[in-house]
């Protein structure tokens, strides 16, 4: 019989099965049992792969069936075509591919008659591995024809398992961007690796910090499975693992590429600019070594998911704290005060005590000793503050030299007095900065309150008018108290004196400076309206602006400050020959008000000013409650030629979607963004998103809270076109506020 022109050598001698892998299945189907031996006989010293042949007999097509259905991983069918019918092969072709949906196996084809299955019509119709007539089919011609279906199966399966990986991993990676825990997110991603390294295999999700001078810092497990995938406990990896394996680790992060073994694989993506996580696949079995294109990718998906995830976890911390001293900012400490308010209870014996200590000449030590001279005196007075307060007071950060603390239980004033010059006196002890000693100054305030159904801004907007007449009283304390049983009269006594005070013309506007970030000039300011109180002196907003909105007195205070800021901006047009725009928020209450469109366009007729110098701001809690009236009612304020503007955008929901149906002209971003763009490298980051999707939507952009030089050309430079802060001034009376624009 003729050779093959093309044959295949047959695998070395020296090639020895290993005991650890599987043997290869293979049925052999026949009628004919002398055929069943001969097989065996002619293939029984075959390997491939280090691993022998393994054979299963069946002698009709009905018990092969019965034998696929038992054992799904047959690599290879030895199939007769003339059994128990004429035809019984090729139909139970049809039914392993059609019926079965079994595409794997590789089926060769053997026949004694020939003529009953033409060779080319079989080989078009079936999904046959090889099709000979037994005659033909020599021990050489066999063994290369089980040969070229195993290696053929192996590649079939090899193509199933990194399909079914590449699937697995690409849902896992779906789930990962939905998980803003950490922790969370860590063993999801084990999870999602120990499928596709296979049952016994051992998975690690590794971090590691570079430090200051490049070098890697200590490894730190941050989700594992170890032995009888048991879920491991996160902490230091040489306290973990065994040391080859803490090497194997190190080995990857120092090449920045993968790295395997034997039976392991280890793979490292960037977390940050400053940090990595490693990937560790240990005890594979043989053939299972992942394909290191896509466990790079899901690398880099897990690495991304996490800075997402620890992002998320930051900035909803940096909502409450301040991230300079670890205190809580302004928003979280007014919470704080919310909490110990809703449990007084009315005529009971509680009180609330807020203090305040200011920081005198902070700016000062911040121009002659540095920043960073600066910043260690906030750390040291947070310290200091914290440490005299009591380990059950909280304390916070609620300006930028500004300190506050709740005190703990229900102090007696005169308790909270004393608590309050403790604490002042412990900030203004001598500290060493940049080499001298500083004798730090502090201005101390104290809001006391006995009767419940206040707010938390009240307090806190209290204890810095009593800060504030301390100043003036040359340091000593001039606390303020709010209890039922003093002149403020509670809620209802505020109520009818707010009434009072739109009778008799109490209020004023203030305003604040907004500079152009490129020339620095002063083009517009925010007006804020103020309580010029007969008897307390200058209230600020958060002292009475809630009970007005409650009682709906913000819609006549509303009105008014935007009559006066129109007023008072055509007036600074006319007499600066520029023109000067005027900034005017704008409440939830008054976006409801029947009418509102018609007063506004009555203030236009009224001032005269030009309604292009009117800018508007609205908050998205002052749109989500009707999202489809505010629409109507921002449009018809837009045609009228007034310019809107979202405030405090990047905080609360952040609905993109109002961005693109409702008409704005400016967003305004959060100072908590400002605050800490220089120290942290994400709110860069998300301001500079801001700025783009800004820019995208053709929208102009006010970044308040400005107070340093650095905020401000940092700011510039990510392209923000309007800048508002201390910086450039507080919110002053309009007379001092002209004199800023040359009239």
């Amino acid at each position: 019989m003729a050779e093959d022109l093309l044959d295949f050598a047959a695998e070395p001698a020296t090639a020895l099965a290993s005991p650890a892998l599987p043997p290869w299945l293979v049925l052999i189907v026949d009628d004919d049992p002398s055929v069943h031996s001969v097989t065996r006989l002619a293939l029984r010293d075959m390997l491939h792969a280090g691993r022998k042949l393994l054979f299963l007999s069946a002698y009709s097509a009905a018990e092969a069936r019965q034998m696929l259905a038992i054992y799904p991983d047959i690599a290879l069918i030895l199939l007769d075509v003339v059994m128990e019918a004429e035809d019984a092969g090729l139909r139970l072709i049809r039914t392993v591919r059609e019926e079965m949906g079994n595409h794997d196996v590789r089926i060769i084809l053997r026949t004694g008659q020939p003529g009953q299955a033409p060779e080319r019509e079989v080989v078009e119709r079936y999904d046959i591995n090889d099709y000979r007539a037994k005659d033909e089919l020599t021990a050489r011609r066999l063994w290369t024809s089980v040969y070229t279906a195993l290696r053929a199966f192996e590649q079939i399966r090899a193509l199933d398992q990194h399909r079914a990986s590449l699937t697995h991993v690409l849902d896992a990676s779906a789930r990962l961007f939905g998980e803003h825990d950490p922790e969370r997110l860590a063993h999801a991603a084990v999870d999602a690796l120990s499928a596709v390294a296979g049952p016994g295999a051992g998975v690690l999700l590794v971090r590691c910090d570079r430090l200051p001078d490049g070098t890697a810092g200590e490894p730190r497990l941050l989700a594992g499975i170890g032995e009888g995938r048991v879920a491991m406990t996160p902490g230091a990896l040489a306290h973990l693992v065994p040391a080859e394996m803490g090497q194997q680790v190190a080995a990857a992060l120092a090449a920045g590429t993968a790295q395997s073994g034997k039976d392991w694989f280890a793979l490292p993506a960037n977390l940050s600019m400053d940090a990595a996580i490693i990937l560790h696949l240990s005890h594979l079995a043989p053939g299972r070594v992942p394909d290191a294109g896509m466990l790079s990718l899901f690398a880099r998906t897990v690495a991304i998911a996490l800075e997402n995830a620890r992002m998320l976890v930051q900035l909803s911390k940096d909502r409450t704290h301040d991230r300079a001293t670890g205190l809580l900012n302004r928003l979280g400490f007014i919470q704080a005060i919310e909490t110990r308010l809703a449990r007084m209870q009315p005529g009971g014996a509680d009180s609330v005590a807020v203090g305040i200590i200011d920081l005198r000449h902070f700016r000062d030590i911040n121009q002659e000793l540095g920043v960073a001279a600066g910043d260690r005196l906030l750390v040291s007075t947070a310290q200091r503050v914290t440490a005299a307060a009591g380990p059950e007071a909280v304390c916070g950060r609620t300006g930028a030299d500004q300190f506050a603390l709740l005190l703990p239980g229900a102090p007696a004033l005169a308790a909270a007095r004393d608590a309050v010059h403790a604490v002042a006196g412990a900030v203004s002890e001598p500290v060493i900065l940049a080499g001298r000693e500083v004798h730090p100054m502090s201005s101390p305030g104290l809001a006391w309150c006995n009767c419940p159904g206040r707010h938390g801004e009240e307090l806190l907007a209290r204890a810095e008018e009593s800060m504030q007449a301390s100043k003036r009283a040359y340091g000593r304390l001039q606390e303020v108290v709010i209890g039922a049983d003093r002149a403020d009269g509670g809620r209802l006594g505020l109520t009818m004196e707010l009434g009072t005070a739109l009778k008799q013309g109490q209020f004023e506007l203030y305003y604040q400076p907004i500079v152009d970030a490129a020339t620095r000039e002063i083009v517009a300011f925010e007006a804020l309206v103020r309580w010029n109180h007969p008897s307390r002196g200058i209230v600020i907003p958060a002292a009475f602006i809630p009970t007005a909105e409650e009682t709906g007195l913000i819609v006549p205070i509303g009105t008014w400050v935007m009559r006066e800021a129109a007023l008072q901006t055509a007036d600074w047009t006319r007499r600066a020959g520029r023109p000067v725009w005027v900034s005017v928020n704008i409440s939830a209450a008054q976006l409801s008000e029947p009418g509102f469109l018609d007063n506004v366009r009555q203030v236009i007729a009224d001032s005269g000013v030009d309604p292009t110098l009117l800018k508007l701001e609205v908050t998205e809690s002052t749109i989500i409650g009707d999202p489809a009236h505010a629409a109507e009612i921002l449009t018809g304020l837009r045609d009228l030629g007034i310019r809107l503007c979202m405030d405090d955008f990047g905080t609360g929901y952040s609905n993109l979607s109002y961005l693109q149906t409702l008409p704005f002209d400016f967003l305004k971003v959060d100072r908590a963004f400002v605050s800490s763009m220089i120290d942290r490298f994400e709110s860069r980051t998300i301001l500079r998103t801001m700025l783009a999707l800004a820019q995208q939507l053709a929208l102009e952009v006010v970044a308040e809270g400005v107070e340093t030089d650095e905020q401000a050309d940092e700011l510039s430079r990510l392209g923000c076109g309007f800048l508002q802060g201390y910086l450039y001034g507080r919110p002053m009376p309009a007379l001092e506020a002209g004199r800023f624009i040359g009239v």
